[in-house]
């Protein structure tokens, strides 16, 4: 809880006259390493919890990959916010990048690993960390400001 509190705190000190927020997270834990796998029982539980954080950031739009697992962890955001999830390829992943940092709308991206590092970086020109042991945990929040980009990682308090 006091995670949520801290999320909607932070956006409330934001004073630019425009903002809005990108979250990335990858997928929750999966049931095994096998091709397409679905979610565990505590990356369900995890996809859930992702869906109480984010929701009073009013999330407009979300996307995932093709992934079962990016699909499963994206689901219940998008049924409790009542908007489809938008899937996008690896492929173009700059154009990605770009509409949401300009569509002014706040987001949710749900991918791999490898893709959440080079988004957070191509959007925040920041190098992230990627020394975390569990990266489930982690959930990346970037606020667009007029003059900035404001990375916050965040940690999903769920341990399984």
């Amino acid at each position: 809880m006091k995670y949520l509190f801290f999320l909607l705190m932070f956006s409330f000190q934001c004073t630019a006259n425009t903002f809005h927020h990108i979250y990335l997270t990858t997928q929750a834990e999966t049931k095994h390493k096998n091709i397409n796998p679905s979610l565990s029982n505590c990356g369900r539980l995890r996809a859930h919890q992702l869906s109480t954080l984010l929701s009073y950031s009013e999330i407009e739009r979300i996307y995932s990959t093709t992934e079962r697992s990016t699909m499963e962890t994206a689901n219940p955001l998008a049924t409790r916010n009542g908007i489809p999830v938008k899937i996008f390829t690896e492929k173009l992943l700059d154009s990605l990048a770009v509409t949401v940092m300009q569509e002014t709308k706040n987001v949710l991206i749900v991918a791999d690993q490898g893709t959440i590092e080079f988004l957070v970086e191509f959007i925040s020109d920041h190098k992230i960390n990627t020394t975390e042991k569990n990266k489930h945990t982690i959930l990346y929040q970037i606020t667009i400001t007029d003059e900035h980009q404001i990375v916050t990682a965040l940690k999903q308090p769920l341990e399984c």
